[in-house]
């Protein structure tokens, strides 16, 4: 009994791996610019460390303003939430932390002001 209840955890426990969440990944345009963010760990509620990389053709963009906005829109019994972030340029990539206060699907906006003071911005989103 001992060997089958052994066998079933080990086979339990290799399939949760396949399931598991992994770090997130994205990429996309902004105008002329080429934006990629990220995260080391999995999305959750609570605060999450987001880089941010810019890249205008094959040059790297390291002086520009980038901010996160992340933003759900209200539900029934449930207000409009948004939270925007300053991000600061460090080891290589733009870096702010931002807070999923709940789960769910949350628009990400990423904007990105370059020292000329063109905006360009990349939409996309993020489910929790």
């Amino acid at each position: 009994m001992k060997k089958i209840l052994g066998m079933f955890l080990a086979v339990a426990l290799s399939l949760g791996g396949l399931y598991a969440a992994e770090a997130l990944s994205k990429k996309g345009m902004a105008g002329p610019l080429e934006v990629e963010y990220s995260t080391l760990k999995p999305v959750s509620q609570g605060m999450n460390l987001i880089k941010v990389k810019v890249m205008e053709g094959a040059k790297e963009v390291k002086d520009a303003k980038v901010s996160i906005i992340a933003s759900m829109p209200a539900m029934p019994g449930m207000h409009a939430m948004e939270e925007k972030v300053d991000a600061k340029y460090t080891n290589g990539a733009y870096e702010a932390n931002v807070v999923f206060s709940m789960n769910g699907t949350w628009q990400i906006s990423i904007v990105v002001e370059t020292t000329d003071g063109k905006k360009q911005r990349l939409k996309s989103s993020v489910n929790l």
